[in-house]
């Protein structure tokens, strides 16, 4: 891949970020392109949610026909708007059985710049673990969600990888905020200890934040304070991100991750 991680500099950019092709956000590359540019930014990378074999009717996907423009896109708007650099990605929801399909498709045949590692299925990529409407999050499924994402980043395919502590919302919202345990506490250590081992670069993802106050839920279900506070004993490296579907969300709440970077020491990178 071309992308690189390099060492974070004054300037905050974006990494993830989805268009319209998902059908469940908002904006062409261009819009985000220009939005960033006029934000300051320096790179902006596009990481639309992606389309693998067997995902052909799921509506919240990249569809395969559209990933040769998509990445046209990306292309068409690297350098269109000031010294903006453009990335293009894909944010890839993991199962071991499609790890050749996301080197061979997306890093070889397509040439992506970078992908993105996330797990929001429990049971295989169609078993969607909602983080609002899952009532039924319990030690099981979370040991299922920690051995997947563990495995996620011993695949070392992926350049950064997303939102690691989505487990740590809490059962149901509006419940108690501080459900935070030894299973979650377990879990998470065993999270950073294969991100350490693997030299894997973990993301802050302040998407919560804007889902939280925005919606009205009373507590913040990710970035969990509880995660990135054990981070600190770890030798790891962090990428904040908004996970922007809106171009109001470009740059939605980076401060409250920035604020984590700081407040715990971590070592924040970008791509280069």
């Amino acid at each position: 891949m071309r992308a690189a991680i390099v060492k974070a500099g004054p300037v905050w950019n974006n990494f993830h970020t989805h268009t319209y092709r998902c059908n469940h956000a908002e904006g062409d590359v261009s819009d985000y392109a220009k939005k960033a540019s006029g934000l300051g930014m320096t790179k902006l990378g596009i990481s639309e949610h992606a389309y693998v074999p067997g995902t052909e009717d799921d509506p919240f996907l990249l569809n395969r026909r559209d990933v040769p423009e998509y990445v046209n896109a990306c292309r068409r708007a690297d350098g269109k708007y000031g010294d903006l650099k453009v990335f293009c990605g894909v944010e890839c929801d993991y199962d071991p059985s499609d790890e050749s399909f996301f080197r061979e498709f997306y890093q070889e045949e397509m040439g992506m710049d970078y992908l993105v590692g996330s797990v929001h299925g429990l049971k295989g990529r169609l078993d969607v673990m909602n983080c609002f409407s899952n009532r039924h999050f319990g030690a099981k499924e979370l040991r299922i969600y920690t051995d997947l994402y563990v495995k996620l980043i011993e695949s070392r395919i992926f350049t950064f990888c997303a939102h690691p502590d989505l487990f740590g919302r809490p059962v149901g919202i509006g419940e108690d905020p501080k459900n935070w345990d030894a299973n979650a506490a377990g879990a998470a250590k065993e999270i950073l200890e294969a991100a350490e081992a693997n030299g894997s670069v973990l993301e802050i993802n302040v998407s919560g934040v804007w889902k939280a106050l925005t919606k009205g839920y009373p507590v913040i279900i990710y970035p969990r304070r509880e995660f990135w506070e054990m981070a600190a004993d770890y030798d790891i490296r962090v990428i904040v991100n908004s996970d922007a579907h809106s171009l109001e969300r470009l740059d939605a709440y980076a401060d409250y991750g920035l604020d984590l970077v700081s407040e715990f020491g971590l070592k924040r990178v970008e791509l280069g």
